[in-house]
């Protein structure tokens, strides 16, 4: 399918999305939640998303240090560069921050995405970690009998649970294959790109014999500690960064445990509605988590959805565009790029 195809299918659902979210809130109710807000705690919510963005940077540079040493400000022009990308179909910010990682520190494209899978792979357990502490000490939140497009909440969480467990362990298993048994790997790669046309066969083949090459960090138990430890370090401002965001709304449950669930609900629906930018998919999981779960009022539910996804978006855009700047880069790279990758 050609790029302009799925952005419009991607479009489409962030459209149907936030649809969702404001079908039941008339215009006047949503503008005046708008006017309503203490934008005081706005600005302290926007701090923490940036800071949200130095620690990612910071585990970065952890993460290539067995590879390359690299000081964390020379990640932000990737960093922040992929993140604005995301506004392009098929997630392919990623691709496009591997894609500048390796210019940047001539590494090769594979190399450098192993890095971010690595860190993908270490979000999935940290989640999973936030996702079983809610199952254990807060079953009830997702005994809730609400249903979203006439599926219960609770199979969708279960659902995305049981699949984030098996690509956990079939990441864990592929990387280790490939760091000790790279002849298996190599096989496995060659079984699974059977169906392929040949031309895609050879480029995933040679991307996965290079693509062990920045996975280092897997090989010393100490590196693979602080990777962890920078990774707790991100998802706590993660869940932090929507906090002061219940004293703007001066919502009812200003607690841990609902702050935890808030960030669960946002990653399972940005992750099943790949929308660009999250637009419409972050919003229904806000949704879903403070008015359906919490019974927080559904006007401050969306508004706060709205604010949630309008902070992290210009975030994400002024640090983009000013290392676009700032590098040189140009927006028509970044599509050659996308195409490219």
């Amino acid at each position: 399918m050609k790029r302009s195809g799925q952005l419009i299918i991607g479009m489409l659902v962030a459209v149907a999305a936030v649809y969702y979210t404001v079908r039941n809130v008339s215009m006047e109710e949503l503008l005046d939640s708008f006017a309503n807000v203490h934008y005081g705690y706005l600005a302290i919510s926007a701090l923490m998303m940036i800071l949200t963005y130095v620690a990612r940077a910071v585990r970065w540079r952890v993460l290539l240090a067995p590879v390359k040493e690299v000081r964390t400000i020379e990640l932000g022009s990737p960093l922040m560069v992929g993140f604005m990308a995301g506004v392009l179909p098929a997630r392919a910010g990623e691709l496009i921050r591997a894609f500048l990682l390796g210019k940047k520190l001539n590494m090769s494209f594979a190399s450098a995405l192993a890095t971010i899978v690595v860190e993908r792979l270490f979000d999935m357990v940290l989640l999973l970690m936030l996702f079983a502490w809610l199952l254990v000490f807060h079953a009830d939140m997702l005994e809730s009998k609400i249903a979203w497009s006439g599926i219960p909440i609770q199979t969708i969480a279960f659902q995305f649970g049981l699949a984030s467990v098996v690509l956990v362990v079939g990441l864990v298993v592929f990387i280790y294959l490939l760091i000790y048994h790279e002849e298996r790997a190599m096989k496995l790669v060659h079984w699974f790109m059977k169906p392929f046309p040949e031309t895609f066969q050879y480029k995933i083949v040679q991307m996965a014999e290079t693509f062990s090459q920045g996975l280092h960090v897997v090989k010393s138990l100490r590196s693979l500690m602080w990777v962890f430890v920078a990774t707790a370090a991100v998802w706590a401002l993660v869940i932090l960064q929507y906090y002061p965001l219940y004293f703007a709304y001066d919502l009812n449950e200003k607690t841990l445990a609902s702050t935890i669930l808030l960030t669960v609900m946002i990653c399972i629906f940005i992750t099943i509605l790949p929308t660009p930018a999250f637009l419409g998919s972050l919003n229904a999981g806000v949704l879903i988590a403070l008015h359906e779960i919490m019974n927080e009022p559904e006007v401050a539910a969306v508004s706060f959805g709205f604010v949630a996804w309008g902070l992290n978006f210009i975030v994400v855009m002024v640090g983009g565009i000013y290392f676009i700047l700032h590098d040189h880069i140009s927006v028509k790279n970044l599509v050659d790029i996308e195409e490219e990758v």
